[in-house]
C-alpha cells in the first residue's frame, strides 16, 4: 500500500509578509481504500506558521461537504502541525484546506520543504513564495488658507513661501508621484489655482485672482497614489 500526497494548486503559494490564506492537500492510496484516521503531517518552511486560531477543512464539493477537521497536535512555534485523514479512496475525493500565515517580518523569496507533507512512509514536497509588500493607496486631502495654513486634513502640512506659491508636504511619502487635484476653496470660486510641481513628498500650488494676478488664495486638495504598506 502506497499513499500519495500532493499540494494543490497554486504552486507555489504566494503571500505577503502578514498575510493569511490557505492552500490545499490532496490524497489517495494505490490498493484498497483505508479508513478514517491516518494522521497526515504539515511542516511549514521558515517564515510560515499554523496560526493559533487556524483550520484545517475537508471538502467535497461535488457532495457539499465542508467541515472543520479536529488538530492532533500543533508545535509552540507553529510549523508543524497534525491532523487526522478521512477516508481514503484510489483517487483524489475531495481535498484538505490548510490555514497559513506569513510571518510580519517574513523576507521576501521561495521557500519549499521536500518533506513538507507527509502520510505514513510517504513524503512530498510543500512549495511557497513571499513576495515583497505590496503598495496600498494612499489619499491625502484638505484645506489651506490664503496664509498657508492647514484649515482642515490630516497627514499634510503646508507653508506659503512666496507672495502665492504653497508647499504642501506628505507626511508619509508615496512610492511615485500621486495625482494631486487643487480647487479654489469656498468664497474664491472664480480664482486660478494650478498644481505647479508633483513629487513623491510635496506638492507646490500656485494661487493667482481671477485676473491672472499672483494673490494668495484658499484651495482645496486632493492627492491620490502608491504608498507603502504600514510596517
Amino acid at each position: 500500500m502506497a499513499f500519495h500526497i500532493n499540494q494543490g494548486n497554486p504552486i507555489p503559494q504566494v503571500l505577503q509578509p502578514g498575510a493569511n490564506a490557505s492552500f490545499a492537500i490532496e490524497v489517495y492510496v494505490d490498493g484498497n481504500p483505508v479508513g478514517p484516521g491516518e494522521i497526515i503531517q504539515v511542516k511549514l518552511p521558515e517564515g510560515l506558521v499554523f496560526p493559533p486560531t487556524g483550520e484545517i477543512r475537508y471538502m467535497n464539493l461535488d457532495s457539499g461537504i465542508n467541515r472543520p477537521l479536529p488538530i492532533e497536535s500543533r508545535d509552540p512555534d507553529g510549523r508543524l502541525v497534525r491532523f487526522k485523514a478521512e477516508a481514503i479512496g484510489n483517487k483524489p475525493e475531495g481535498f484538505y484546506s490548510v490555514n497559513v500565515q506569513a510571518l510580519p517580518n517574513a523576507a521576501p523569496g521561495d521557500r519549499t520543504l521536500p518533506d513538507g507533507l507527509a502520510i505514513g512512509a510517504t513524503a512530498s514536497k510543500l512549495s511557497f513564495r513571499i513576495s515583497a509588500p505590496q503598495p496600498v493607496e494612499q489619499r491625502v486631502y484638505g484645506t489651506v488658507s490664503a496664509a498657508g495654513g492647514v484649515v482642515s486634513g490630516t497627514g499634510f502640512t503646508s507653508v506659503r513661501s512666496a507672495t502665492s506659491t504653497f508647499t504642501i508636504t506628505f507626511a508619509k511619502a508615496f512610492t511615485s508621484p500621486p495625482a494631486v487635484v487643487a480647487t479654489a476653496a469656498v468664497g474664491s470660486a472664480t480664482a486660478i489655482v494650478t498644481v505647479a510641481s508633483i513629487g513623491t513628498n510635496a506638492a507646490v500650488i500656485y494661487t493667482a485672482d481671477p485676473g491672472g494676478t499672483w494673490k494668495p488664495v484658499p484651495f482645496s486638495f486632493i492627492a491620490m497614489g502608491p504608498a507603502a504598506p504600514k510596517a
